[in-house]
């Protein structure tokens, strides 16, 4: 069994692989994992070394292997279309390797909605043909709230994609709809056989997309980075 981590700057998700099934693991706390019979872990970071060394110490598993994946130019039948590969995010390649695993031949418009949303298109040979990088739901109203005076915002999200009656729903509401609208127009200019949908977002996005060939992927991510096992 492995241990999968995508480590981010505010928070980490996992998930296990065990004879190449890949599931989530909901909570990553040291005790669940004592339990476990783990072989390595496997990770991709965007956070410092610091971090990295600090959540081996506090998951008590520095006696264990650990490999960390980057962006790379080619493999496993994806290619990147960037001239500086190592510069691509790691979780957009990650999701672009999942993506081909999940849909070989297949021509896939894959958005990734977290803090920012990504989207990348995969061709059906594994050739990345670029992508889009927008703020996230959250990123977006946190930037007009910050700069502006009379803007203000609720903890909760309740957008929905009609107009706004008050300024929270005007704000959320918009937000919303700037995301959806980014969505749309690369799918008109380059529709696919499949759009791909992962990231904690998801559920706020998935309602208004129903229309089009849809697939909800969580594990995305893991699926790319479990490629990398027994490497």
């Amino acid at each position: 069994m492995y241990l999968l981590l995508d480590i981010g700057n505010t928070r980490e998700k996992a998930a296990l692989v065990k004879q190449g099934k890949v599931t989530a693991l909901p909570q990553l706390a040291p005790e669940n994992l004592a339990k476990l019979s783990l072989k390595a872990i496997y990770y991709a970071s965007v956070a410092s070394q610091e971090k990295v060394a600090v959540i081996k110490q506090l998951l008590g598993l520095e006696h264990l292997p650990w490999r960390q994946v980057h962006a790379e130019a080619r493999a496993y039948g994806v290619s990147s279309i960037y001239q500086q590969p190592q510069t691509l995010g790691v979780d957009r390649w990650l999701a672009m390797l999942g993506s081909q695993l999940l849909f070989p031949a297949s021509r896939v418009m894959i958005v990734d909605a977290g803090t920012a949303v990504t989207i990348d298109w995969l061709g059906e040979d594994g050739q990345h043909n670029g992508g889009w990088i927008i703020p996230g739901l959250k990123m977006q109203q946190h930037a007009v709230v910050k700069n502006t005076a009379k803007v203000f915002n609720s903890e909760m999200f309740n957008g929905r994609l009609e107009p706004g009656e008050d300024t929270v729903t005007c704000l959320q509401n918009g937000c919303l709809a700037s995301v959806l609208g980014a969505i749309r127009l690369g799918w008109q200019q380059n529709p696919c056989q499949k759009l791909l949908l992962t990231g904690g977002d998801s559920k706020f996005l998935k309602p208004y997309l129903t229309d089009l060939p849809l697939i909800v992927e969580p594990l995305l991510i893991f699926h790319g980075l479990s490629r990398y096992i027994d490497m």
